[in-house]
């Protein structure tokens, strides 16, 4: 039970970690919140509720985990978290963002269009 605790946990710390750099580089199309003031908010409480629970971890688990066990849920749930974040924002801000037209390339892309309009443009060579 310990396992699925600490990947929610892992999860959520790096979904908010991740709204955070977003927030703060302007990668519009990656904030779940139009409002970058919001994207804030909501990624200072998600990192907090994931910093207080892993800081008072000992206090309601007494369980002793290896190093490699915890690797691997801690990559695996940073993963999800990855994969979850570049969908559910391409799913949110496919219509906020814009066409996908972009002059950009990498990161600086998802600026103007969301990162499965980027895909769609680099597949179809637009992104070069």
């Amino acid at each position: 039970m310990w396992s699925v605790n600490y990947c929610l946990l892992v999860f959520i710390g790096v979904v908010g970690v991740l709204q955070l750099a977003a927030a703060h580089n302007n990668l519009r199309s990656l904030l779940f919140f139009p409002r970058r003031g919001y994207t804030a908010g909501f990624a200072a409480l998600a990192i907090g509720l994931a910093l207080f629970a892993f800081l008072t971890w000992n206090d309601f688990n007494n369980i002793i985990v290896e190093g490699s066990q915890q690797t691997g849920s801690f990559l695996f749930s940073a993963g999800i978290a990855l994969v979850f974040t570049l969908v559910f924002s391409s799913v949110l801000n496919a219509r906020r963002v814009g066409n996908g037209n972009t002059a950009q390339e990498g990161l600086d892309a998802l600026r103007d269009c969301t990162y499965y309009q980027a895909l769609r443009n680099h597949r179809n060579g637009k992104g070069r």
